[in-house]
């Protein structure tokens, strides 16, 4: 998919496919056009490094992800959920359309990397099944 746009839930609109993989950048661009949080991360990220890193970059995507989560109250659930599940959409679509770097990001840098997270049961029941297929152990 070339291009995209968040629908007024936040999650990524559905494209045309282009038949070409998703790459890093793609999915970044996909990941910031459905949170402010992470067009900020980013903006910090590649000040500091000069460039994007998207391995490294995936930590301030996961740690975006806990913080929706941790937030109990109904009020943050309401205000954080379409966010949060926007940015599980466009790992679940880099996942089913990623090429393999872009794959590999998300499967070790998310994925794995969030196993070890107080947060991680919870986060289960939001991936999607080729993300989920991810998971150690399932």
């Amino acid at each position: 998919m070339r291009g995209v746009s968040p629908n007024a839930s936040g999650e990524v609109l559905a494209r045309t496919p282009s038949g070409k993989p998703v790459n890093n950048l793609e999915l970044v661009e996909n990941l910031c056009a459905v949170s402010s949080a992470l067009r900020e991360a980013r903006r910090v990220h590649v000040n500091s490094f000069g460039t994007l890193m998207p391995h490294v970059f995936m930590a301030a995507v996961l740690a975006r992800v806990g913080q929706c989560l941790l937030m109990g109250s109904e009020h943050a659930k309401r205000e954080h959920g379409p966010e949060m599940a926007g940015i599980l959409a466009a790992l679940e679509h880099g996942m089913k359309s990623g090429d393999r770097e872009t794959r590999n990001v998300i499967a070790i840098s998310f994925v794995h990397d969030s196993e070890v997270e107080l947060f991680f049961e919870d986060l289960k029941k939001w991936l999607g099944p080729s993300t989920l297929g991810q998971v150690r152990g399932k």
